[in-house]
């Protein structure tokens, strides 16, 4: 009775950190390094429309909630490649390693783009072939599961470096989060990411949200997530999944989200969209991940998301992981 009054009691203080915490104003995009909002070495929780702070484990969770890799039991290394809108791309690299009864992980994700359309102040097009946007971030986490891992703990320290070609800004911020497990099916998420930046530098991040499993085969995932510089939105996401005792050769997992979105139009040039009938739609998000603990000897992963942004086109990204 006692560990169950705990565990209430540290609920309720996650519920009041996130009534609490901001909730943004309508300042849409003028907070720097934007790019730490995409869910970059996560498809899982791209396709779940940006969910999952409440299961995401291992590496994938570092970007996402770092109190997620306590829950890893092996050493996992994964690598993920990003395709966003507008030819904009990102790589991401991550390992966790088990100590004793804490895990700690490192990761680095690159993002850049290239061949932009420079004009002047006329409109005149002008030579861009040398204007590049390079971007990214690295980081270190630790985190550590108490009262029989129903409590998860975790933090990071992260170098941003944001250089947009006319400058260059590097900032050293700090992400926190845990994860209460209430009961096997119910599971709550909280996590703060980017504190700690120059004011307006690096976009500040906050997450609450939760997932409950109806059974082995279908969890459903709700997030809030408030940035520095616009309002929270409430989304969710749904994953579907054939057990790897079911299938004998490895788990397969479909999943679908969506988190309201801005309208980005219509899009008339990606026939891939114009196939799936997806020309103006945008907050929705697909994927799939595949599992298995069998392959050479290893545990081994792949995932992938699919998400269209109307005019803007579509986003992807796809992941392996292996643990050993």
């Amino acid at each position: 009775m006692k560990t169950i009054k705990n565990l209430l009691l540290i609920a309720a203080a996650l519920l009041t950190a996130a009534a609490g915490a901001y909730a943004g104003d309508s300042r849409v995009g003028t907070d720097g390094a934007a790019f730490m909002k995409i869910p970059t070495g996560s498809p899982r929780a791209q396709a779940l429309g940006n969910n999952g702070v409440s299961i995401v484990e291992g590496g994938e969770a570092m970007n996402i909630n770092p109190a997620g890799i306590a829950s890893a039991q092996m050493r996992e290394v994964s690598f993920s490649y990003l395709s966003w809108v507008q030819d904009y791309s990102g790589q991401y690299i991550s390992y966790v390693h088990p100590i004793g009864q804490s895990v700690i992980g490192v990761n680095f994700a690159y993002y850049n783009i290239t061949g932009f359309d420079v004009r002047d102040s006329e409109g005149k097009p002008q030579y861009g072939t040398d204007v590049k946007v390079r971007n990214g971030y690295g980081s270190f986490t630790i985190a550590k599961g108490f009262f029989l891992e129903k409590l998860l703990l975790g933090v990071s320290a992260k170098e941003v470096v944001e250089d947009n070609y006319t400058a260059e800004y590097r900032n050293l911020v700090f992400d926190m989060g845990a994860v209460l497990r209430i009961g096997r099916k119910l599971s709550l998420g909280w996590a703060g990411q980017n504190f700690s930046g120059k004011s307006h530098q690096v976009v500040k991040v906050n997450r609450f949200g939760g997932a409950y499993a109806f059974n082995p085969f279908m969890t459903l995932a709700l997030e809030n997530k408030a940035y520095s510089d616009r309002k929270g939105r409430l989304g969710g996401g749904m994953e579907f999944t054939l057990p790897e005792e079911v299938l004998q050769v490895g788990r397969v997992s479909l999943r679908a989200g969506y988190t309201p979105a801005d309208g980005y139009g219509k899009n008339i040039d990606d026939g891939t969209l114009d196939r799936l009938g997806m020309n103006d739609i945008s907050g929705w998000s697909f994927g799939v991940g595949l599992y298995s603990a069998q392959a050479l000897g290893y545990g081994m992963g792949f995932d992938y998301t699919f998400a269209p942004y109307g005019a803007l086109g579509k986003a992807s990204q796809m992941a392996l992981r292996f643990q050993f």
